[in-house]
């Protein structure tokens, strides 16, 4: 029989001091480095006094790098309701996951992951009796559709346009991984 402190529910499982990890965060890593890791990481637009905050820097240090990545194209501002604002440039993150997938996988294992998305599709259109993931959310929403239904289409939706992406990333790699493929892998020295 297992003791009672395994049958703790998860909430009561302590994970250690917040107050000691930040210390560790701030010590360890340059505010810079934070404040590129917060804004890359948002989901939608933030300001600079909300990045500052979760980057544990002063407004004015993350404005100066935000502004900085903005100049860069690695970051996009806008202005909503009267503050400026900071969200990921969608064409860095583009290269960003283009770069990725050419230095992690060889070119037959991205067209292997181009090919599985493409079957994965398949087996979509197949299975829901539609030709894009739009039409499955006109499914989802017409009348006569259950709610376990509605749900289940817009998730397949989802997979389907993660699919779709996931193969105009790999095209695009494949495209480029000639060309840059080289750049990621160590040249061998024949001098020895």
């Amino acid at each position: 029989m297992a003791d009672d402190e395994s049958l703790a529910p998860p909430e009561a499982i302590e994970i250690g001091d917040e107050a000691e990890h930040t210390d560790e965060w701030t010590e360890e890593m340059p505010g810079v480095d934070r404040v590129i890791s917060v804004a890359l990481t948002i989901e939608q637009p933030r300001t600079a006094d909300w990045i500052a905050k979760q980057a544990e820097v002063s407004p004015t240090t993350a404005r100066n790098h935000l502004e900085r990545l903005v100049d860069l194209h690695i970051l996009s501002a806008v202005e909503q309701r009267g503050a400026k604002t900071y969200y990921p440039d969608a064409a860095y993150q583009r290269f960003k996951e283009v770069s990725q997938l050419i230095e992690e996988h060889t070119r037959s294992e991205i067209e292997t992951i181009a090919v599985t998305a493409k079957e994965d599709i398949e087996e979509l259109r197949e299975t829901y009796g539609v030709e894009s993931a739009d039409e499955l959310r006109k499914l989802a929403t017409a009348e006569g559709t259950s709610s376990t239904e509605a749900r289940e289409y817009f998730k397949k939706a989802s997979e389907w346009d993660s699919h779709m992406h996931m193969v105009s990333i790999a095209e695009e790699a494949l495209e480029r991984y000639e060309k840059f493929g080289e750049h990621y892998r160590p040249s061998v020295d024949s001098a020895a």
